[in-house]
């Protein structure tokens, strides 16, 4: 696999400097015919080529890394996201479960308070003052 790699990244330097050398006989064509803005263009093109030259670079070292160590470094980065939405799923769920214990605790509070009322008043009518409903009938 690191083989294939390093050719494939050489075959991609090996365009890209054929692709500057085109661009640099281009823009002397420009000049040539007075074609002042292709030929800019050509040239702004050209540099900016030569600066992103030192990719290769970069690429060829990543290419010879260890695998293993590659392979450590994304399992750690997996344990990371994993952890995290972990954490982040275990804040939600708590804060929902709060949300729901905080509704709960409050119909409960006005179902108590409209039972509570209802005895009062049901007791005040009867005379009884024992509480008991009337029946629906």
């Amino acid at each position: 696999m690191l083989a294939n790699q390093s050719l494939l990244i050489e075959t991609m330097q090996a365009g890209h400097r054929h692709t500057e050398s085109v661009l640099s006989l281009l823009s002397k064509a420009c000049m040539k015919l007075g074609c002042d803005e292709v030929q800019s263009e050509c040239e702004q093109l050209r540099v900016v080529l030569k600066d992103t030259d030192s990719m290769f670079a970069t690429l060829k070292d990543a290419s010879t890394a260890d695998l293993s160590q590659v392979l450590a470094d994304v399992k750690k980065y997996a344990s990371d996201v994993v952890g995290q939405e972990s954490r982040e799923l275990q804040s939600t769920l708590a804060q929902k479960a709060q949300a729901s214990d905080a509704d709960i605790h409050e119909k409960f509070k006005k179902l108590e308070a409209r039972v509570l009322t209802e005895l009062a008043g049901g007791g005040a009518e009867d005379g009884s003052g024992g509480g008991a409903r009337p029946k629906a009938g």
